[in-house]
């Protein structure tokens, strides 16, 4: 369960990466290639959603499981990183997704720059939080 979570958020995120990359160039791109390029836009999104539903899925069923290793020990780091994953990257995805139908109908307008801040800050907070095994909130 913790490799498929694992590979999951990995795809889920570089998923993320390439789609918020390609809305900057699309911005940019020539009238003859904003189909091609909301295709791909469209594509990389059926990805990335698959990625975070197996992503969380499996997270939750780690939580859920009678053999929990986060019960064992306080996890004030796991929920930090949830924290990060749900006012972070979760917000990240919708705003992306959003951009993505507007230009496919046509309305194209610069992704803010804030998207990616919020989107770096949401993983880092995230990974910190795994792999250091933070417990300063729960009193350790």
């Amino acid at each position: 369960m913790l490799a498929a979570h694992i590979i999951a958020v990995v795809l889920w995120i570089s998923a993320l990466t390439t789609i918020y990359w390609l809305l900057r160039f699309h911005d940019h791109a020539p009238k003859e290639a904003h189909e091609k390029l909301t295709l791909l836009e469209r594509a990389m999104a059926l990805s990335a959603d698959i990625a975070a539903a197996v992503a969380i899925g499996c997270g939750i069923a780690m939580i859920l499981s009678p053999v929990n290793l986060f019960t064992v020990k306080p996890a004030g780091w796991l929920h930090l990183k949830l924290s990060a994953v749900v006012l972070g990257i979760l917000p990240v995805h919708g705003i992306l997704r959003g951009r993505i139908k507007r230009y496919g109908m046509g309305q194209i307008k610069p992704i803010p720059s804030w998207t990616w801040s919020l989107f770096l800050a949401g993983m880092t907070v995230a990974i910190l939080a795994v792999t250091t095994k933070l417990n300063f909130i729960s009193g350790s």
